[in-house]
């Protein structure tokens, strides 16, 4: 099998600035973990490395998972990419996906037996999201329904990686926040990436911009980005930081709100890439400026 193109199909679908946000989940949560309930003393060594391979590689398969579920509508509409072109083939993704599988199994054993039952309620409730809930047809028509369930995930990563970290008791208002942060922002990124003006929208081609209407789904964006700014407050105040990520966050959610005004004024696509880009902005940031408070105490 030539594999000459796997790297082609990454820097595609799954590139390294993907990875670098997941691997800066992975240490968000340890962070915060340790700030608050550590279950040892605050450390980086081989199980944290492996341990952001691992977060890694589940979202991979969550990306082969997806190109599972959408190859013949992407064959369609999407023939020039790297897999639909044949440049590389979907067992060769499937490989890739479950011999990280293995390694992610290994990594939660490695932490604790209570890692690997958590790592084991994740990866259900993937399978459940790869087979669509067994109700494709009705779910699909329900696309805000549809993005719920599949981000609901991140909670499960989220707390994944926080049982590898806590101590007793793992539920707790930390933890809550650092879900409920990942759900928020990656709503808002599944909305911002898929409204689209008038004139861009294809038919057969998802968007909220057809489903909410091109106000409702900005107006969508901006209140679920609203959410995230006031929990990221409350988390940043519960860890007692500086001044400086509160006013990054709102100067972020301000210029944010000014793009989407500009694109409801003129609605251009280059405006709502930029808005788009501000919200994966937002995402970085509030999990950056954790662990770069948090750092300074710790490590």
């Amino acid at each position: 099998m030539n594999w000459r193109h796997f790297p082609a199909y990454l820097h595609e679908r799954f590139p390294l600035v993907n990875m670098a946000l997941f691997a800066i989940l992975f240490l968000t949560v340890l962070a915060v973990a340790q700030a608050t309930q550590p279950a040892k003393p605050a450390a980086f060594g081989p199980q944290e490395a492996v341990g952001i391979l691992a977060t890694i590689s589940f979202f991979f398969r969550l990306r082969v998972f997806d190109e599972i579920k959408d190859y013949a509508s992407d064959q369609e509409h999407f023939p020039h990419r790297v897999l639909q072109s044949g440049r590389v083939s979907l067992g060769q993704l499937k490989r890739v996906a479950w011999a990280g599988l293995v390694l992610e199994a290994a990594w939660s054993a490695w932490m604790s037996w209570g890692t690997l039952l958590a790592w084991v309620l994740v990866v259900s409730y993937s399978l459940l999201m790869r087979y669509e809930f067994f109700v494709r047809d009705w779910l699909r028509a329900r696309l805000v329904l549809y993005a719920f369930t599949h981000l609901l995930i991140m909670p499960l990563i989220i707390g994944w990686v926080w049982s590898a970290y806590a101590a007793q008791p793992l539920l707790s208002v930390p933890l809550l926040l650092l879900a409920l942060l990942s759900l928020l922002g990656g709503l808002s990124f599944e909305i911002a990436r898929k409204i689209k003006t008038p004139e861009a929208e294809r038919t057969g081609v998802d968007s909220y911009s057809r489903s909410l209407g091109y106000v409702g789904a900005i107006v969508a964006v901006l209140v679920v980005l609203l959410a995230g700014v006031l929990v990221q407050g409350y988390l940043l105040n519960l860890l007692a930081t500086r001044l400086w990520p509160f006013a990054l966050m709102g100067v972020l959610y301000v210029v944010t709100v000014g793009a989407y005004l500009g694109s409801l004024a003129k609605p251009r696509t280059k405006t709502l890439k930029l808005a788009e880009l501000l919200v994966s902005l937002f995402m970085l940031t509030s999990y950056v400026s954790i662990i770069v408070e948090i750092a300074g105490r710790l490590w």
